[in-house]
């Protein structure tokens, strides 16, 4: 069970997440989300689940640990919890998670607009791979640097003023490259384009030696 209370800011950042994103997921997020998770099975961890967004795509087979640091976050998306998923309250970094996640033990590793926060995300990256099974995927919905201009340079400005308003994250972060540098190859991979962010899907499995 989750313990201890969070800033006024975190509780409100959490109470606006869903209304907020609400356009943008019935526009594009929602059908990515589901096209995405379709590819999971077995034994499933999802990192950062936020407030449950992903919960209703995933297979009813899929056996779901999904994870979620911030406690405000956590209350809301426990009020959605289908039956194949459990909820723990914990961080990537987290000693609770690494004391239940065994090396090699998830068939499916799922990380949707979370990477973008991870404060030390090749370090992330490093466990996903050790905590990924030899045969399994590595299910990515991310945003990154866009590569136009001018989003490019504006992001890259605005980003120190984005990562204390929005909870930590990077808009300038290439998480497609680190991917790969963490020993990940595609599978499957699009970039979707708004107006002022591109999303990243992606299908990941660990690169052959």
């Amino acid at each position: 069970m989750p313990s201890g209370e969070e800033s006024w800011y975190a509780r409100l950042f959490a109470k606006a997440y869903d209304p907020v994103m609400a356009q943008l997921e019935q526009a594009m997020l929602q059908e990515l989300r589901r096209s995405l998770l379709a590819h999971a099975r077995g034994r499933v961890l999802e990192i950062g689940a936020g407030t449950g967004a992903n919960f209703p795509y995933y297979p009813p087979s899929a056996q779901v640990l999904a994870t979620e640091p911030s406690a405000a976050m956590y209350k809301r998306a426990a009020r959605t919890l289908p039956p194949s998923v459990s909820l723990l309250q914990a961080g990537v970094h987290s000693p609770v998670l690494s004391r239940q996640v065994p090396e090699g033990g998830f068939d499916t590793i799922v990380s949707t607009l979370v990477l973008c926060t991870v404060p030390d995300v090749a370090r992330a990256l490093a466990d996903l791979y050790s905590w990924l099974a030899p045969s399994g995927q590595l299910l990515l919905l991310e945003h990154i640097h866009d590569r136009r201009q001018p989003q490019r340079s504006l992001q890259q400005w605005l980003s120190p003023i984005w990562r204390k308003a929005a909870a930590g994250c990077h808009l300038n972060r290439q998480t497609d490259m680190l991917v790969r540098e963490a020993g990940f190859s595609p599978l499957e991979e699009e970039v979707h384009l708004t107006k002022w962010v591109p999303f990243y899907y992606g299908v990941y499995e660990k690169s052959r030696p």
